[in-house]
């Protein structure tokens, strides 16, 4: 009897082993599901469901994982041919590029950054400007202008209602659209003078690379005359360009504020 009690407890010490050279899954939903990671960036796999447990890859923003399980706030995943834990925090059922067809604010620069653009919005060079917000204006300093810095260069004007970027105290305007502005739609561009454009909202989640980086969701506004406005959020402009897809304004650098 005492053998095979030994016997016993061996194979029980050894099933216990074996179960912890596998990934803990204690599961909350007996079928896999499909979610989308929905972060304010990238996130990482991580090894064990710890804040600090060994990385062992990133799951890109937006992207779809397969959820195997899920206990305590974290969720076992596989993206791609990976598998490890998460955040469940970080997952959503809904995809977020689906649900930013409409977009009603945001796409005014933040306080704090400083913009680059080469060429720049009236000048075949680069400038930089320095980004000063107040209430609904978004203010942009040449720190190289003889106006600086009691005047700024640009200005930003955005509400629930509107959106307006053009030179500062002039009625040179380059882009003034009502909110909000739905993918696949028309809209009306006040920005000229005597007369409105009617403007397609091309997209509103297409992802755009300029030489400052890779922006997600962008806004485009095709112009009657073929031009196009490439817009993204907390920035604002990021590239223009003419009937041609020739770029006349373009972004090369983005730096947050230490």
């Amino acid at each position: 009897m005492v053998q095979i009690r030994k016997t016993i407890l061996a194979m029980i010490v050894l099933l216990l082993s074996c179960s912890y050279a596998f990934p803990l899954q204690i599961s909350t939903s007996s079928a896999a599901s499909e979610m989308y990671v929905n972060a304010k960036n990238d996130i990482f796999l991580r090894e064990e469901p710890k804040q600090n447990a060994v990385k062992i890859g990133t799951i890109q923003n937006h992207s779809k994982v397969t959820v195997l399980s899920s206990s305590n706030g974290w969720s076992y995943v596989q993206a791609s041919n990976s598998e490890g834990f998460v955040y469940t925090s970080a997952l959503s059922t809904q995809n977020p590029q689906a649900a930013s067809t409409t977009v009603t604010g945001g796409l005014a620069p933040k306080d704090g950054l400083t913009l680059t653009y080469e060429p720049s919005f009236l000048e075949q060079k680069k400038e930089m400007f320095l980004i000063e917000k107040g209430n609904e204006y978004a203010y942009l300093y040449n720190e190289k202008s003889p106006l600086y810095p009691d005047f700024p260069s640009f200005t930003y004007i955005e509400d629930e209602k509107r959106l307006l970027m053009g030179v500062a105290s002039s009625d040179f305007i380059f882009v003034n659209v009502p909110y909000p502005l739905k993918q696949g739609t028309y809209t009306i561009d006040s920005s000229m003078m005597f007369e409105d454009q009617k403007v397609l909202v091309e997209s509103t989640t297409k992802t755009i690379t300029v030489k400052a980086g890779t922006f997600e969701n962008v806004v485009i506004l095709r112009y009657p005359d073929g031009s196009r406005e490439y817009l993204a959020k907390g920035i604002g402009i990021i590239k223009s360009t003419d009937k041609n897809g020739e770029i006349f304004t373009e972004l090369v650098s983005v730096e947050e504020a230490n």
